[in-house]
């Protein structure tokens, strides 16, 4: 019988061994068709915004994303003209998709210089998987909640939230 240490390691590296092993068409199974997604607005301008940050799939796999959202100038609405988004999974596979359309609309506007919460709601298309040679669509679904405050003299954003989902079909 091996030492217990010498048992996980025979055990870990079989477990290794076998996931290598599978074939693609398994473990792209494996990847989530929801995920839940929270994070930041990293730089905005009145035509665009990017966003990163972490997700949880429906599968139990976890990612990290980033978004690029360009759309007309924001004022209570925008209208999404294109960008990209993209997922690297806890499961090493790469999700890229295109904005196709969607909006921005204004969800409310604290009095004085307050919060203001969007909706972000995009479509995407031509959604790539590194895994498989499958290319399929998405939805981008998110609240977007800026934190204002007033800087010499102006309302400004400091800093942005974003929390939502992110929907594949493959």
């Amino acid at each position: 019988m091996l030492p217990r240490s010498r048992l996980r390691v025979a055990l870990a590296s079989l477990a290794l061994a076998a996931a290598v092993a599978l074939p693609a068409t398994v473990l792209a199974a494996t990847v989530s068709d929801t995920y839940t997604i929270r994070g930041a607005e990293y730089y905005a301008t009145s035509t665009q915004g990017r966003f990163a940050g972490t997700d949880s799939g429906t599968t139990g796999d976890t990612a990290t994303w980033q978004a690029t959202v360009n759309h007309t100038p924001l004022t209570d609405t925008a209208t999404i003209t294109d960008g990209s988004a993209r997922l690297v999974t806890s499961r090493l596979v790469v999700v890229r998709g295109a904005f196709s359309g969607g909006d921005v609309t204004l969800i409310s506007r604290a009095s004085g210089c307050g919060t203001e919460t969007y909706a972000v709601n995009g479509t995407l298309e031509n959604v790539t998987r590194s895994d498989s040679s499958a290319v399929g669509t998405g939805d981008f679904s998110a609240t977007l909640t800026h934190y204002r405050a007033s800087l010499f003299g102006a309302c400004r954003t400091i800093s942005a939230t974003v929390r939502g989902t992110i929907a594949l079909d493959f």
